[in-house]
């Protein structure tokens, strides 16, 4: 039987059921609420490339102990598709989303698994005895420890040794199974295994000529790279990465320097450097041990802290610290949003990477654009031949034998990878013509730009040492990647971008394990020298963070920008047209032909060895809000006010013009919870570039506010007439109804429809803070703030200014 509603009810009970009252839409649960661990499905992609027969040594111990294990989650198919437009939007000036970063939790919210889900998972991992179950805050993962035999009997698979490159490793031997309630939910199970990313920097130590016109010999100051690549004008325009932060992943702890009282070395190489104490801060990612100390990456935890600070002087250094600077660190920065700048140098060739590893680094590197960080990574120091390489110093690699190979993390369309260039002066008089015969008062001696060609030292070195560069077997091609020599090839390009990489000409000073105790100098007078594309990508960092400085905003995934900026603004960057990443290779193996060469050559445009070339860095910034990127700045008077009630208070407020930018600013404001009776109003509203406007903050006294509006009616007015208004149109329906005999369900459903929104409204309160009783002596004083929002388009920045009222 068919029940027939009358038109009022089936109008408003239509209403309840589309949610009109509810705060949100719920995530879909994908985990049923019971799970039986003794159904189990088989991931694939889970083992690493590594764990093999001819590696293998064995079971380990069922009481070895495994850390920072994860449970990796799969986003539905239309997470994925609203993910991929907002990333879009996200770059896009036209778009109303365009810089509209999220948080975490905003990305939980809709990239996540649900809350409910997030608990089943975690009780599944507590019933099978694993512990320091830490979920993310984005939803996308949740980690845990335990011991071997507890992985083992929970995923189904043993954990085996292997002996890769003289030392030993564990991983699972077979892919791990999991109950089949997380088929299609958990995308990989992480860390199931101890192998690490390699550093991508070469470590030379050698006699100091710091502006020898005899030897050819320089060596880089943090003045040099600033007069080389044009970023003393930002500076002197106060531009130096104040307010802004960058995160450097590291897998070891700092090393600290026994000849200035045991403080970290970063802090030596910046009084060495006339750089004021840096502003540091180590954190030691959570549910892990500590890694302790290793030589080879401590040089490079040193070289990528001291050199991002070197050219963002002022900003925060943020090390992350963990067992694994990928699947740890990474994670962790991208998932705590540590900062809008994340530093890496640590990489592997694709092929050393299982399909879930790749699948997690995608979705970190998605998650960190969609909240607006910077990723930059090195490109390798092989050439073209990433995947060989020797962990062995004195065993260096000699001969390619692996073929083509491109380095990940750098090769991910979400991070801009960094290859290397080397100066090239020229006939002997260019030392003299480029670099000064004296140090400055900050050890500088460079004089201007110097000509660049494509790093390659392999000649040189008897090893493998060129720009890591090349074409990617694992993701296609961006649609921003284009412009004049970029390959038709279908794949993602790699570098980005190149800065200087040579150890030998000229490398970078650092100071590292106690090094520095003259100057730069060791006591036997060597330097410790450092370069590879381990250089590249923190001095980059450091631009980036000038650029977020400069725009008052992070500026996610940048390379759209830089490619377009290729085209449009070419004097931002030095096109290196000479020299190549060619390696020798072994005539049989992989993609070695016939000269016994593997590699590519730099040339006119984008080339496989330096990218789009290198910066000039002013030019660049100049250039970065052009008409390309044009955008407008938000500024107060004063960040602070305090308010007496009664008497209002007054900001001045100012629109700043960026490159171009000329359209009209609305600007709203609104008051914190936290300061109740207050509130803003701005005038004018509208305000054009070089404009400025008032901003008046009122705080009403309390007690004239208690007389004028009753407790039960403040907050919910809107509510409160709805209400009655359901109560209206349920009396008169129900006269009808009542006339006419018809109490049909209607009155039912209308009636616990008035209830349920009359109770809601009674659940709210009446809208916090403004129920308060009167007091009978003076209010205590409140604080919080106020938020001005300006908005002209998609764009859209605020400021916010403290608050408090007496």
């Amino acid at each position: 039987m068919t029940v027939q509603f009358p038109l009022t009810c089936r109008f408003l009970v239509s209403l309840a059921f589309a949610g009109i009252f509810l705060p949100g839409a719920v995530q879909a649960q994908r985990i049923p609420h019971t799970i039986d661990s003794t159904s189990v499905w088989r991931l694939s992609g889970n083992v690493h490339p590594h764990a093999r027969t001819e590696f293998d040594r064995g079971a380990v111990d069922g009481s070895m102990p495994m850390e920072g294990m994860k449970l990796v989650f799969q986003v539905t198919p239309e997470q994925q598709s609203s993910l991929d437009t907002l990333l879009s939007e996200q770059l896009d000036p036209s778009s109303p989303n365009y810089h509209k970063w999220l948080t975490p939790e905003d990305y939980a919210s809709r990239f996540g698994v649900s809350p409910g889900d997030m608990a089943r998972a975690a009780d599944w991992l507590h019933q099978q005895g694993f512990t320091s179950i830490i979920p993310a805050r984005s939803r996308t993962w949740i980690g845990f420890n335990g011991l071997a035999a507890q992985v083992e009997a929970a995923f189904h698979t043993p954990i085996h040794q292997y002996q890769v490159n003289g030392k030993m490793h564990y991983a699972n031997a077979a892919e791990p199974a999991l109950p089949t309630a997380f088929r299609g939910v958990v995308m990989a199970v992480g860390s199931l295994s101890d192998f690490r990313p390699r550093p991508h920097s070469i470590v030379h130590n050698v006699q100091p000529h710091f502006t020898s016109d005899i030897s050819g010999k320089h060596f880089l100051a943090p003045d040099d790279f600033a007069t080389i690549y044009d970023i003393h004008g930002l500076f002197n325009g106060g531009s130096n990465g104040s307010g802004i932060a960058i995160a450097v992943m590291g897998q070891t702890d700092l090393s600290t320097d026994s000849n200035h009282n045991g403080q970290f070395d970063v802090q030596t190489f910046r009084s060495v450097s006339n750089l004021q104490a840096a502003n540091l801060q180590v954190v030691l990612v959570p549910g892990q041990g500590d890694p302790g100390s290793d030589n080879a990456d401590q040089d490079e935890a040193n070289l990528d802290l001291e050199w991002s600070g070197a050219v963002a002087q002022n900003a925060k250094l943020i090390y992350v610290n963990s067992k694994n600077a990928l699947f740890s660190s990474l994670q962790y920065a991208v998932d705590q949003n540590v900062a809008p700048v994340i530093s890496i140098s640590y990489g592997l060739c694709e092929a050393q990477f299982s399909s879930s590893d790749i699948a997690t680094l995608t979705a970190a590197g998605q998650q960190a654009n969609a909240q607006g960080q910077t990723i930059v990574a090195s490109s390798g120091d092989s050439g073209a031949a990433d995947c060989d390489f020797s962990t062995d110093p004195n065993n260096p690699v000699k001969s390619a034998t692996h073929g083509y190979a491109a380095d990940v993390p750098a090769s991910l369309p979400y991070v801009t990878g960094m290859g290397g260039t080397e100066f090239s002066e020229g006939d002997s008089t260019g030392a003299t013509q480029y670099w000064s015969g004296t140090n400055n008062g900050n050890n500088g001696s460079a004089l201007s730009y110097i000509p660049e060609m494509a790093w390659n030292d392999t000649a040189a070195d008897g090893s493998l040492a060129a720009s890591g560069g090349g074409v990617s077997t694992l993701f296609t091609k961006p649609s921003w990647q284009t412009g004049t020599g970029v390959p038709a090839d279908g794949q993602r390009d790699v570098p980005d971008l190149a800065l200087n990489s040579s150890a030998d000409h000229d490398g970078y000073l650092i100071c590292s394990r106690s090094s520095c105790v003259n100057g730069y100098r060791r006591s036997d007078q060597t330097l410790n020298v450092i370069a590879g594309t381990s250089a590249a990508a923190p001095t980059f960092a450091g631009v980036v963070a000038l650029l977020v400085q400069q725009t008052n905003q992070p500026q996610g995934n940048v390379n759209p920008i830089l490619y377009g900026l290729a085209a449009s603004a070419p004097n931002a960057f030095h096109d290196i047209t000479t020299g190549d990443n060619m390696v020798p290779c072994t005539q049989g193996t992989k993609d070695c032909p016939s000269t016994g060469m593997i590699g590519f050559s730099a040339g006119p445009g984008y080339d496989l060895v330096t990218g789009l070339g290198s910066v000039d860095v002013g030019a660049l910034a100049a250039a970065w809000n052009g008409p390309v990127n044009p955008d407008f700045s938000l500024s107060v008077q004063s960040t602070s006010l305090t308010i007496t009630r009664g008497t209002p208070a007054t900001d001045t407020l100012a629109v700043t013009g960026l490159a171009g930018f000329s359209a009209s600013v609305n600007l709203t404001c609104s008051v914190s919870s936290t300061v109740t009776n207050t509130t803003c109003s701005i005038s004018p509203s509208s305000v054009n570039p070089g404009g400025m406007a008032t901003l008046t903050v009122t705080a009403n006294p309390l007690s004239a506010t208690l007389r004028a509006t009753p407790a039960w009616r403040r907050g919910w007015g809107a509510a409160n007439g709805l209400v009655f208004a359901v109560g209206f149109l349920f009396t008169r329906i129900s006269r009808r109804e009542s006339r006419r005999r018809r109490l049909s369900r209607c009155n039912r459903l209308l009636g616990l429809f008035a209830m349920c929104t009359l109770l809601g409204v009674a659940s709210c309160g009446g809208g916090g803070s403004a129920s308060n009783p009167p007091q009978s002596s003076p209010p205590a004083p409140q604080s919080g703030s106020v938020t001005v929002q300006g908005t002209s388009g998609g764009l859209n920045h605020s400021v916010q200014i403290s608050v408090t009222v007496n």
